[in-house]
């Protein structure tokens, strides 16, 4: 499987985009950190969105929000300066990698949901 670079123009557009087509999807986040180690941050919660801040004092990072009434979490990632993607179909399951600008690596696995046919999407 091979990756492409997001560029930062296309950010804000590219994570639209991919909120639309997964949401409901479960998502799986890891953050590897030189200070922290690795660190599972989520796994398996619904994905409610990937935002790419523009305004106030978070302008800039990006916001992975998953869960549902039961579980809910925010995961910020700060400073953001690399964005990947596997290069897959539209509609296949994929993975991003977040790097920031202090090193830490943020990896975000979104997997089809057992109870969601294919092609399809949770509401």
């Amino acid at each position: 499987m091979t990756t492409q670079e997001i560029p930062q123009q296309q950010w804000r557009g590219y994570f639209d985009q991919l909120s639309e087509q997964y949401q409901g999807w479960g998502v799986s986040i890891e953050v590897l950190g030189r200070e922290l180690g690795d660190q599972p941050a989520v796994e398996g919660l619904p994905l409610q969105g990937v935002h790419f801040e523009t305004q106030g004092s978070e302008a800039g990072n990006i916001l992975v929000a998953a869960g549902n009434t039961a579980a809910f979490l925010a995961h910020h990632i700060d400073h953001p300066s690399h964005v990947r993607v596997a290069d897959v179909k539209p509609g296949e399951e994929t993975d991003l990698q977040i790097e920031s600008q202090d090193g830490t690596t943020t990896l975000i696995h979104v997997r089809r949901r057992p109870e969601l046919p294919p092609g399809r999407r949770a509401n």
